[in-house]
């Protein structure tokens, strides 16, 4: 009977690593890009109000 305590603590213990370890390097890679977005220079961004590229070959595909 604590054979089984034991293995339910160990498998317990063993999610609570692995979430911690997930959340950890998820925030590394937020603060990374968070890093990128600041480093990119305002000239490398698109306005938010700029008309998006239409794609090649597709000036006729609606008539």
């Amino acid at each position: 009977m604590v054979a089984a305590y034991a293995v339910i603590w160990f498998i317990l213990l063993v999610y609570v690593v692995v979430l911690a370890s997930r959340t950890a390097r998820i925030t590394r890679e937020v603060e990374l890009l968070a890093r990128v977005a600041e480093r990119e220079s305002p000239e490398d961004r698109v306005p938010a109000e700029a008309d998006p590229v239409a794609a090649p070959g597709r000036e006729g595909a609606g008539e």
